[in-house]
C-alpha cells in the first residue's frame, strides 16, 4: 500500500495525549484514547498490507511475523533490559517481583492477561508498574494471531472458486461485521456490569476497535470516490470526535463502551477520508506531526517506566515540571531508539546468521528466565533487608478467611478461629482482617473462639447496591447469620470508610448505583452510606450482639516497603521520617466526614468506639514502626504486629479477657 503521511500524523494525535493525561494534566481527562486511535490505526494498515499480498497471492504467515517481531521485539527488548536493571537497582523486593511477572507476560504478549488477573485490591498501584502500558501491545498482537488466518481462510476458499470470489469477499465482511458488533456489544454490557478490569483489559471487549480499522481496509473506504469537500467535512468531523473524546472524557466514562464509538469512528472517519487535498490531511501531514508519529512506539515503550519510578522515589505526586522534564527525556529516548533500533532493524542492516523468529525466540527465553529468576527469589529480597523486613506480614488467614466476588464464602463457612466456643465475630472490609486474627489469638488461651467474616471492597452496603460484585448480598447474608449465632456476643465491626465517601480522590472508589444500575452523586452517597451504616449498628444491637467499631485506621503516604527502602541499591538514606510519618492533622482532613458522624453516636456497654489513632499514634504523630517492627504491611492495612498493637492497647483485649 502507500505510504500515507497523515496516518503517521494521526499517530502523533494519538500519543500526546496518553502521554499528557498519564503525567496527570487534567486537561487531557481522556487522553487514554489514544490507545483506542492506535488500535483502529493497527487493525486498518496490517489488513491493507495483508490483503494487498493476498491479492497478489504473495502473502506468507512466517514473513509476516518476521516483520512484526522486527518491528516490535527490538525496541521492546531495549527498553525492558533498561527498565529491568532500574527496578533491580530502586524497587523494593514486593514491586520487584511484581515487575518480573510482569516482563514474563509482556514477551509472552499476555501481558493484558497478567494485569487483569493482578489488578485487585491489593496490587500494585497502577501508577508504580513499568510496564503496565504494555497490555495494549498484547491485545494488538493477539488480533495478529487470529485475523490473518481469518483472511487466509478466506482468501483460500475464493482461489478454489474464482467465479464465486466477490460472494467469498461478501461472507468475510459479514463475518468481521458480526465479530465487531459481537465484541461492542459485549464491551457495553461488561461497563454496564461494572466489570472495569475485564472489560479494560482483555481482547474481547477491545477487538472491535481494531475490526473498526480492519473493515475501512475491507469496504475500501480509504479509495472512496467522493468530492474533495465531502471528504474533507467528514475527516474533519472525525478529528473533532478525538478531539471531543480527549477533552470531555474522564474516568467517570464508561471505557469501554458505546461512549468508545466517538473516538473509533472519528478515527476511521480520519483514514478513511483525509488526504493530501483534505485541510485534516494537510495539517496531519505537517513534518513535526509526522515525526512524532514515527517515533510514537518508542515514545509509547519509554514513557510509562519513567514515570513510574519518578514516581516511586518522590514522595508525593511529581510536579508537572517534572513530569514534562519526563516527557522531554521521553522523546529524546524515542528518537535514539527510533534511529539507532527501530530502524536499522526494520530495514534488515543488522546481518545475523540466525532467522528473524529463531532470534526471537532466545530474546524471549532470555527475558522468561530473567522474569522467572524475579518471581523465584521474590524480588531478590536480600537487596534491601534491614530490621523491619521481617515483621511486614500480613494474616496467615487472609488468603483463606478473606472473600471477594459473586462467588463468596458464605457467611456458615466463614473461618473459626481458634477457640472451640466462638464468642466473638469480626465483620468488614480488609481493614478488618489482621484485627480479627490479632484478637483471636488474644482468645485462644480462653478457649474463647471468633468468626471471620470480610470481603474485599465491600462498604457497609445493608441499604444501597453497590458496584463490587456480590458485596451487598454477601453482608445482608452476614447480618442475618450473625443474628441468628446467639453464642456470638462481641462484633468487630469496621470499614475503609474514606475509599468509599471520598470519590475519586481515593484509589479504590467503590459506588452505591440504583435500581437502574445508576451511579448516585457523591452528597446522596455518603448520606446513604452513613444510614446504611447506623442500621447495620442498630441490627447487630438489636440481637443481642456489643459492637465494636473500629474507626478509620491511619494510612501511610506510600507502601511500607517503599518507606522501608533506601534511594536505590547503591545507598541512600530513608526517603521519610519512620517515626513520623503522618499527622493528627492529614488524619483528621482525610476522614473528615466519618469522623464527624462516629462522633456523633452514643457510645455505651453495647456500642464502643475503637480509635486507631489514638491508639497507634502518641504525640499526635503516627509512626511507620514500633522498635524494629512495621506497623503496616501495605499503605493502608496493619501488619499482624501493628493489629496485635492495636488489640492490646483498646477496650477490645478488656473485653475479650473478661468473657
Amino acid at each position: 500500500m502507500n505510504y500515507r503521511k497523515e496516518i503517521d500524523g494521526l499517530r502523533a494525535i494519538a500519543i500526546l495525549p496518553v502521554l499528557l493525561f498519564h503525567a496527570g494534566f487534567s486537561v487531557f481527562s481522556g487522553g487514554y484514547v489514544g490507545v483506542d486511535v492506535f488500535f483502529v490505526i493497527s487493525g486498518y494498515l496490517i489488513t491493507s498490507i495483508i490483503l494487498a499480498e493476498l491479492e497478489k497471492d504473495d502473502f506468507s504467515l512466517k514473513r509476516f511475523y518476521e516483520k512484526r517481531a522486527r518491528r516490535i521485539l527490538p525496541a521492546l527488548s531495549l527498553v525492558i533490559l533498561v527498565t529491568s536493571f532500574i527496578a533491580y537497582a530502586v524497587m523494593p523486593a514486593n514491586l520487584l517481583k511484581s515487575y518480573a511477572n510482569s516482563v514474563i507476560s509482556v514477551v509472552t504478549f499476555t501481558s493484558n492477561f497478567h494485569f487483569f488477573v493482578t489488578s485487585g485490591y491489593f496490587s500494585t498501584a497502577a501508577e508504580l508498574k513499568p510496564l503496565l502500558h504494555t497490555w495494549s501491545l498484547a491485545v494488538e498482537e493477539q488480533y495478529y494471531l487470529f485475523f490473518p488466518l481469518l483472511l487466509m481462510y478466506f482468501a483460500k476458499r475464493a482461489t478454489t472458486s474464482p467465479v464465486d470470489k466477490p460472494n467469498k469477499k461478501k461472507q468475510l465482511i459479514v463475518v468481521v461485521i458480526a465479530l465487531t458488533l459481537s465484541s461492542l456489544l459485549l464491551s457495553q454490557f461488561l461497563a454496564s456490569k461494572h466489570l472495569i478490569e475485564a472489560n479494560f483489559y482483555l481482547i474481547f471487549s477491545r477487538a472491535w476497535e481494531l475490526l473498526i480499522g480492519s473493515l475501512i481496509a475491507l469496504l475500501s473506504l480509504d479509495k472512496t470516490k467522493l468530492a474533495t469537500p465531502l471528504k474533507s467535512s467528514l475527516a474533519m468531523l472525525g478529528l473533532a470526535g478525538i478531539l471531543y473524546a480527549i477533552f470531555a472524557f474522564d474516568h467517570k466514562t464508561p471505557f469501554p463502551s458505546f461512549y468508545t464509538l466517538i473516538p473509533v469512528i472519528g478515527t476511521a472517519l480520519v483514514i478513511a477520508f483525509s488526504s493530501s487535498k483534505t485541510i485534516v490531511g494537510k495539517v496531519l501531514s505537517n513534518r513535526l506531526f509526522v515525526y512524532i508519529g514515527l517515533i510514537s512506539y518508542s515514545l509509547y515503550l519509554w514513557h510509562q517506566p519513567l514515570f513510574a519510578f519518578m514516581r516511586l522515589k518522590t514522595l508525593e505526586e511529581p510536579s508537572q515540571l517534572a513530569f514534562i522534564i519526563a516527557i522531554l527525556i521521553s522523546f529524546l529516548l524515542a528518537f535514539l531508539t527510533y534511529r539507532y533500533i527501530e530502524t536499522p532493524f526494520r530495514k534488515q542492516q543488522f546481518n545475523f546468521k540466525k532467522s528473524t523468529l529463531t532470534l526471537a525466540g532466545y530474546s524471549t527465553l532470555f527475558f522468561i528466565v530473567l522474569g522467572l529468576s524475579g518471581v523465584a527469589t521474590h524480588g531478590f529480597n536480600k537487596r534491601f533487608d534491614n530490621e523491619y523486613t521481617q515483621s511486614i506480614v500480613s494474616s496467615p488467614q487472609r488468603k483463606a478467611c478473606h472473600t471477594h466476588g459473586t462467588d463468596y464464602k458464605k457467611p456458615s463457612d466463614g473461618c473459626r478461629y481458634f477457640g472451640e466456643e466462638v464468642t466473638w465475630a469480626a465483620l468488614g472490609d480488609s481493614q478488618t482482617v489482621e484485627s480479627a486474627f490479632a484478637l483471636a489469638k488474644v482468645l485462644e488461651p480462653s478457649n474463647k473462639g471468633l468468626l471471620h467474616l470480610s470481603f474485599s471492597r465491600c462498604p457497609p452496603a445493608l441499604l444501597f447496591d453497590t458496584n463490587i460484585p456480590g458485596c451487598a448480598a454477601w453482608l445482608r447474608e452476614s447480618v442475618e447469620y450473625l443474628k441468628s449465632q446467639s453464642s456470638i456476643n462481641n462484633v468487630l465491626l469496621g470499614f475503609r470508610y474514606s475509599s468509599f465517601l471520598n470519590g475519586m480522590k481515593q484509589k479504590y472508589y467503590i459506588e452505591p448505583i440504583n435500581h437502574r444500575g445508576e451511579s448516585l452523586p457523591l452528597a446522596e452517597t455518603r448520606a446513604l452510606y452513613w444510614r446504611s451504616l447506623t442500621s447495620l449498628i442498630s441490627e447487630l444491637q438489636q440481637s443481642g450482639k456489643t459492637v465494636h467499631l473500629l474507626y478509620p485506621i491511619p494510612e501511610l503516604p506510600a507502601h511500607i516497603r517503599n518507606i522501608l527502602t533506601p534511594l536505590s541499591i547503591f545507598g541512600g538514606d530513608l526517603r521519610y521520617d519512620i517515626n513520623n510519618i503522618s499527622t493528627r492533622d492529614n488524619y483528621l482532613k482525610e476522614h473528615q466526614y466519618i469522623l464527624s458522624k462516629l462522633d456523633t453516636l452514643q457510645y455505651s456497654e453495647k456500642l464502643i468506639a475503637i480509635k486507631p489513632f489514638d491508639l497507634l499514634c502518641p504525640n499526635d504523630s503516627c509512626p511507620a514502626v514500633v522498635g524494629n517492627s512495621a506497623l503496616y504491611f501495605d499503605s493502608g492495612h496493619l501488619s499482624i504486629f501493628g493489629a496485635t498493637q492495636l488489640v492490646n492497647n483498646s477496650s477490645i483485649n478488656k473485653t475479650s479477657t473478661r468473657q
